[in-house]
């Protein structure tokens, strides 16, 4: 995946997820022109406990996101 295709889909995360500002994705190709982008952050809840998430995105070589979907865990 090219570099200014992973800058376009993570300016579209960020805008949903602000948390994720200057993190990096962890990228797979489970088929051939489809990457997996993960980005993972962690948040601290009111009781001092910390929650992670991970969020998972499917994008093309190009850049469009196909499907986004967060988990919490």
């Amino acid at each position: 995946m090219k570099a200014e295709a992973i800058r376009k889909v993570t300016e579209k995360v960020i805008k949903q997820h602000p948390k994720l500002t200057g993190k990096s994705p962890k990228i797979s190709t489970p088929s051939p022109g489809v990457y997996l982008l993960l980005y993972s952050f962690s948040d601290d809840l009111p009781n001092g406990k910390s929650i992670s998430q991970t969020i998972r995105v499917v994008a093309d070589e190009d850049g469009n996101i196909s499907k986004m979907s967060s988990s919490r865990g």
